[in-house]
């Protein structure tokens, strides 16, 4: 990647010309920022002469940066937020006319899951990462790329369009949307801290291993195009356009074709439990098959009904059970990978 031209101005025909100034865009209060993080990135950043936007995490506060960001069109935008901003910026970037101008997005990890960070730039520490890419960019190289990636676009009508990365529905749905509640719900390292959320999926854990987690599987209809379909009871329902590069989380089957990822499993699917393991690392067995309950892998279109709700990034959405929810590979942005 090498810059041309620097700085805003007119350019032909008197449109705006693209500013190459580095934007850091940082939301002070996500879960690792709030730490003292944010502080030393936007010093770092000043130091670099960048400039930088901070945000409250608020949708509307996103929106009005973003605004901001296209309106001068800033070319480079370094994210230092946690999955919910970055879902905010997500959203309003692909809701844009195709064929408009975009920037393209450095996302280092700054909340407490950094799924988006991670599949992008994984093992990028978000402090060191910052000022790696600040000084790469001044000197008009990039060690890694630009890509394109497409995200996800869910669509039930009568609703807003959402787009993002990560969907979850049936027990995912309420999985999360539990974590949510413990955390809001007291104080101390298990409730608020960084093992917060994994204590909280091991309490879980194990009171389902005994039948008392409460978790009520809905009565989905799944179809995956070129996949196949499950009815009945669903347990597990995620999809996603990440490719989960690193780490030991990438619970989709290396099966079919298409620029979605989705994994469904009915309740009753033998051994689930058994073969949790391989599951949640995409590692099949040829017994984990449609047949079975287990539908994963590949396609281009999901469609869901009997929905009630879900979770995209993290961020929570009630929907009509009775319509369904099309999930669907939706517009491309631009992205620091390597």
């Amino acid at each position: 990647m090498k810059p041309s031209g620097a700085g805003q101005g007119l350019g032909p025909a008197g449109r705006l010309a693209i500013d190459r100034t580095p934007l850091l865009l940082v939301n002070p209060l996500s879960f690792r920022a709030s730490r003292g993080l944010a502080e030393r990135a936007i010093a770092l950043a000043t130091a670099h002469g960048a400039e930088v936007e901070c945000v409250d995490g608020s949708p509307e506060a996103t929106s009005a940066a973003v605004e901001r960001i296209l309106a001068r069109r800033q070319r480079h935008v370094i994210v230092l937020a946690g999955d919910g901003t970055v879902h905010a910026l997500i959203e309003r970037l692909a809701e844009r006319p195709a064929g408009s101008w975009l920037p393209d997005l450095l996302v280092l990890p700054g909340g407490r899951s950094n799924v988006t960070a991670a599949d992008l730039l994984p093992g990028f520490d978000a402090l060191g990462g910052l000022r790696s890419g600040l000084e790469q960019l001044r000197a008009g190289v990039w060690d890694g790329s630009i890509v394109e990636r497409s995200v996800l676009r869910i669509d039930q009508p009568g609703l807003p369009l959402r787009h993002g990365f990560l969907f979850g529905g049936a027990t995912v749905d309420t999985i999360i949307r539990r974590a949510h509640a413990y955390r809001a719900g007291g104080s101390g390292l298990l409730r608020t801290g960084h093992l917060s959320t994994p204590w909280f999926a091991l309490g879980l854990a194990a009171r389902a291993l005994q039948g008392r987690a409460g978790l009520t599987c809905p009565r989905l209809t799944v179809r995956a195009d070129g996949l196949g379909d499950l009815d009945g009871r669903v347990s597990l329902l995620l999809a996603s356009t990440l490719l989960h590069r690193r780490g030991l989380l990438d619970p989709y089957a290396e099966r079919g074709t298409g620029g979605l990822r989705v994994t469904a499993v009915a309740a009753g699917a033998p051994r689930f439990w058994r073969s949790l393991p391989r599951l949640v690392r995409g590692r099949y067995s040829a017994a984990m098959n449609r047949a079975n309950g287990y539908l994963s892998g590949r396609c281009d279109r999901l469609e869901v009904l009997g929905l009630a709700g879900y979770v995209l990034d993290g961020e929570k959405f009630d929907v009509d059970p009775a319509r369904p929810v099309v999930v669907s590979a939706g517009p491309a942005l631009r992205f620091f990978s390597r």
